[in-house]
């Protein structure tokens, strides 16, 4: 690969979602793996069961990983998940308003299948991962993990960016943090 510095961070970018997501895949050979399928670039167009595919959130899905099954109901576990990487700004905490498209995302596509599949309890079945090589804010962090558990938010100012990003507040958003 050249060197040439224009490109380098987008180019490292790329290798690490390319390498990211081969590695996972590896986990299908597996002969004690769950995992079914690995569709890299959004959902796979089974995950209803129905044949219509949920649009919304497809955008923040680099790699969606099934276990079990493609179909959502069927599945032990559906987990989709971003890749960031970052050449410059390793040693950078994310903040909550750099997270705010992933969580906008993420937050569409668990409503969109709440709606669509509301008999089905999606905490426990869908887990939402942000794969990153830099750090993520500690005090948010904490604010989801609050959230999760329904506990009184350690930081309250937080907690309202985390609500605002996602329209959830309540069980809901309890139910989205997990």
């Amino acid at each position: 690969m050249s060197n040439n510095t224009l490109v380098r961070a987008s180019r490292d970018g790329d290798q690490f979602h390319y390498l990211w997501a081969a590695r996972r895949c590896l986990h299908l050979l597996l002969p004690t793996s769950n995992l079914v399928a690995v569709v890299i670039e959004g959902a796979s167009p089974s995950e209803t069961g129905s044949g219509q595919q949920v649009a919304a959130g497809e955008e923040t899905i680099d790699v969606a990983e099934y276990y079990g099954s493609e179909d959502i109901v069927r599945a032990a576990l559906v987990r989709y998940i971003q890749l960031k990487h970052s050449t410059l700004r390793v040693l950078e905490r994310w903040t909550p308003s750099e997270l705010k498209n992933t969580l906008e995302g993420f937050a569409s596509r668990y409503k969109a299948l709440r709606q669509r599949l509301p008999g089905v309890r999606l905490a426990g079945k869908l887990e939402l991962w942000f794969v990153t090589n830099r750090p993520v804010s500690e005090s948010f962090v904490e604010t989801i993990e609050d959230a999760a558990r329904d506990n009184a938010a350690r930081h309250p100012a937080e907690l309202i960016k985390l609500e605002g990003f996602v329209g959830l507040t309540g069980a809901p958003l309890s139910d989205f943090c997990k």
